[in-house]
């Protein structure tokens, strides 16, 4: 198989339990991340646009359950 050889990759959000948010259920496409260094705890630094687009569901779900109706 040959390797990607691209030179920018988007970078993926994990989730707390170590999977790639825009694909939780492939343990595989979580350990080809982490190990190719295109995944990160860090969702600041998030570039994935699926990724992104969850992690600002997650975030807004957040919101909504601190503040007060």
């Amino acid at each position: 198989m040959p390797k990607d050889k691209r030179q920018k990759r988007d970078l993926h959000a994990l989730d707390k339990d170590g999977m790639v948010l825009c694909n939780s259920r492939d343990k595989e496409a979580a350990h080809r991340a982490e190990t190719e260094g295109i995944a990160t705890e860090d969702w600041t630094a998030v570039t994935c646009r699926k990724c992104l687009l969850l992690v600002y569901k997650h975030n807004k779900a957040l919101q909504e359950r601190k503040e007060p109706s």
